[in-house]
């Protein structure tokens, strides 16, 4: 016999005590299945006893048992000072005593003065990724010799606790991959929708804003291509999209002949759902300048923002000398407004002079609906 004194804490804690506890067997009610196990081996075995023993690094939990009766077996558990179940797990071995009385190591062990246990054969129970969590065991209260059929027979019946157990982790995969499939089915419908009425608000305000059709179809279509540009940021970049990168990528066509962007800020992170309206606010901004200010006159302009108190605050500022003279909302369509409501956030606009500036405010990390 292995010398049983161990660094048990060591040994007993750790990995091994996560991979117990994703069993989710620890303090359950008896199963069938197991007790049907535990049956076997006494009959196969010829044992008084037959324990199924799930050891932590405090006690060990009797997950099934047959022939065990006592304050113990009412109580389905007993602290390690009454375990022989803890020297299968920290040796990784089968533990067989004939006598335990008559081993020294063991002179006074819980097991044999309290439990009546005279001899143990016990063999490792695994946890589906191979971490010993316990002992399918045979218990006598008389003296035995155990023979290599005894302990194959054992063997064999805790490898169909240890298939169980594989059997019952793949289930609970499975459970969860159901469950976050159908989350996602849940999410994607959403954006679906969310998507089909944005494009058809799109549709209707463009409508609103010429009696051409040719130029409501031009608008309406930049207005959709922003939109899939949109998307192609969150099909590239997952759920988080850098307001650097959006932005530059989405002025970047505009510049041109001498046009320029001037795009800088701290770190922001958008989420999915700020990534669209960002999108419109900047292509409506951009189209504007194209068609009116600095972009159509080959100037620079500047995209800048700062984050304060849960808040970041867009500015679009752009050089308006030498434009055709129109009002400021002439540059805030109402997309702009709706980008702004999207995000929940607020709109600010400030012409002066031949300086036009829109600001953006909205909350900064948050997931917001």
């Amino acid at each position: 016999m292995r010398d049983p004194q161990f660094t048990e804490k060591q040994v007993l804690g750790g990995a091994r005590l996560k991979s117990l506890a994703a069993t989710e067997l620890l303090d359950t009610p008896p199963e069938q299945y197991f007790d049907r196990i535990t049956r076997l081996v006494c009959k196969l075995v010829g044992a008084q006893t037959a324990l199924l023993s799930l050891v932590t690094d405090e006690r060990q939990f009797f997950k099934s048992s047959c022939g065990f009766s006592g304050p113990a077996a009412d109580a389905r558990e007993t602290p390690l000072s009454h375990s022989f179940c803890k020297y299968v797990v920290t040796t990784g071995k089968p533990f067989a005593v004939s006598d335990a009385r008559r081993v020294a190591k063991l002179e006074g062990h819980g097991a044999v003065e309290d439990l009546g246990v005279v001899s143990y054969l016990g063999v490792p129970v695994h946890a589906p990724d191979g971490q010993i969590i316990g002992s399918l065991c045979a218990l006598n209260g008389e003296a035995r010799e155990w023979l290599e059929a005894d302990l194959a027979t054992l063997t064999d019946l805790a490898a169909m606790v240890d298939d169980d157990l594989a059997l019952r982790a793949q289930a609970r995969r499975a459970h969860d991959l159901a469950r976050d499939n159908a989350i996602l089915a849940r999410e994607y419908h959403h954006r679906v929708k969310n998507t089909l009425a944005v494009s058809a608000a799109l549709v209707r305000l463009s409508g609103k804003e010429t009696l051409s059709k040719d130029e409501v179809v031009r608008r309406a279509s930049e207005r959709l291509l922003a939109l899939a540009d949109a998307h192609d940021h969150l099909i590239a970049d997952s759920d988080s999209v850098a307001l650097k990168d959006l932005s530059s990528r989405l002025l970047r066509p505009y510049c041109a002949h001498g046009a320029g962007a001037d795009v800088d800020g701290p770190a922001v992170m958008l989420t999915h759902h700020q990534v669209t309206p960002i999108c419109f606010f900047l292509h409506e901004l951009a189209t504007n300048s194209a068609k009116y200010g600095a972009f159509k006159r080959g100037k620079q302009m500047t995209l800048r923002w700062v984050v304060s108190d849960g808040s970041v605050t867009l500015d679009w500022v752009e050089d308006l000398s030498g434009a055709e003279p129109r009002s400021p909302e002439g540059f805030g369509s109402k997309l702009i407004e709706m980008a702004a409501k999207q995000l929940q956030g607020a709109i600010r606009m400030d012409w002066s002079g031949d300086q036009l500036t829109v600001s953006l405010a909205f909350p900064h990390g948050e997931d917001r609906r």
